[in-house]
């Protein structure tokens, strides 16, 4: 239990100071409420996709015939073994596949699925009506993404915990996505959305795969180091474009 509990709080400060944000031109009613639901069940739906595509990619890795081995008690321990050796070798192929598979599993089934599941609470009428309503609701999305993740991750290990707490880069993510979706509706080109949808996926990606690869070998310290580095400053720099956009008033500017 205080593992979860030390998992939430930046979290649920992001929260907060997002719906402080909204108090003087409030959501409609239970929206933030919606938008975490759809952040959660974003998480799900990824899952599940991930789960998927990476049932795919092992029948395509190891083939149909080697398939059939594992299926098979006597032979499975053989290509479980054979997986794990060359799982470990870090060449630079693996590192390439590794790098289009994560992208493909994780970065950006994980921004396109919080992007849908924003863009369903947004078609209500009333939720959005300026670009940074949009960018509030791409965020509180993310931010329900990532408490589902910290508490199913954190549970029973207080250093994850308070690793995951310290590094809410889903918020950093929605904020691109966000502001990229803003442009788009300002300039009324789509390809901005699309951009923004890759820049973000792009960064999930090389940040999820640099602690895999740490977790295969400390070979890779420095790079895990500068991408966790590298995100909590980007992540730093949103909170505080955020709080000038909101300020200044400068995405106070009608995208309906």
């Amino acid at each position: 239990m205080l593992s979860i509990l030390l998992s939430i709080p930046v979290s649920v400060g992001l929260l907060v100071w997002m719906a402080r944000m909204k108090k003087t031109n409030p959501f409609p009613k239970y929206t933030f409420v919606k938008l975490l639901i759809a952040g959660v069940l974003a998480g799900v739906i990824s899952a599940i996709l991930s789960l998927i595509g990476g049932f795919i990619a092992l029948l395509i890795q190891i083939g149909p015939e080697q398939f059939k081995m594992l299926l098979n008690a006597e032979t499975a321990q053989q290509v479980l073994d054979s997986m794990n050796n060359t799982s470990q070798a870090v060449t630079v192929t693996s590192v390439l596949l590794g790098l289009v598979r994560t992208f493909l599993l994780v970065g950006f089934a994980e921004e396109i699925t919080k992007y849908f599941g924003a863009k369903i609470v947004m078609r209500k009428k009333g939720v959005v009506h300026t670009w940074l309503d949009a960018l509030i609701c791409f965020a509180v999305v993310a931010v329900g993404f990532q408490l589902s993740e910290d508490i199913s991750y954190s549970a029973g290990s207080i250093g994850i915990a308070i690793f995951r707490s310290l590094t809410p880069f889903h918020f950093t993510f929605a904020v691109i996505v966000g502001y990229f979706y803003g442009l788009g509706k300002v300039k009324g080109k789509g390809a901005y959305t699309a951009l923004g949808i890759f820049i973000a996926s792009f960064l999930h990606t090389v940040y999820d795969f640099s602690i895999n690869l740490l977790k295969r070998t400390e070979d890779f310290v420095f790079l895990a180091l500068f991408m966790i580095g590298f995100m909590f400053i980007l992540t730093v720099l949103a909170i505080l474009k955020l709080r000038k956009w909101h300020k200044n008033g400068s995405l106070d500017i009608s995208i309906v």
